[in-house]
């Protein structure tokens, strides 16, 4: 969802690709020695990532030069939210040690960066507090904004959510709507 509202309303970071996963990016040993090396760009456009702090050391000093030339946008979710997602995803086992990597996680970022604006999930599916989103985003990476605000697909619109995926699929950053989110409906409790 974080994703699709910098593509949707930062018309300047819908490029091709619509965004760059740098946990599957920097896997490479060569892609990191490349971007060390200043050999591999990477413009301006979104960038995510998921927990760093617990990637290899030599991957974590390439994201961390990463953030030196980013803007980091960190998504506040409740916990027992993401819990259930990891949860649905066979990926957690031990909930305590998942709410000890979650708080890692916060204070990963905030020792790496003092450029970071955090974003209460909740608050993406707030047409009210929406557009303050999108202007707080503006004001920290000095980028111009649509000028009609572009909100989430609802996921609980099942039609809609398939379409603009699918356009996504097909068109790229010429969707009407960019939709790269998973929304299966497995968080939606």
């Amino acid at each position: 969802m974080a994703i699709d509202l910098l593509l949707n309303n930062f018309p300047d970071l819908a490029k091709k690709p619509l965004y760059v996963d740098a946990d599957q990016l920097f896997r490479s040993q060569v892609n990191r020695e490349q971007y060390i090396n200043s050999g591999l760009q990477i413009g301006r456009c979104v960038v995510k990532t998921h927990f760093p702090q617990a990637a290899p050391e030599n991957m974590r000093a390439t994201i961390e030069k990463l953030v030196t030339e980013s803007h980091v946008i960190l998504l506040r979710r409740p916990v027992e939210q993401t819990l259930r997602s990891t949860q649905s995803w066979g990926l957690v086992n031990d909930v305590d040690l998942y709410k000890e990597k979650v708080d890692e996680f916060f204070d990963y970022w905030s020792g790496v960066s003092n450029d970071v604006l955090e974003i209460n999930f909740d608050e993406l599916t707030d047409r009210e507090k929406f557009p303050t989103i999108v202007q707080n985003i503006s004001r920290l990476t000095g980028l111009k904004a649509t000028a009609k605000t572009r909100y989430p697909v609802n996921p609980k619109k099942i039609v809609t959510m398939i379409t603009t995926k699918l356009a996504t699929r097909m068109f790229g950053k010429r969707a009407p709507i960019i939709n790269t989110g998973i929304r299966s409906g497995m968080t939606q409790h």
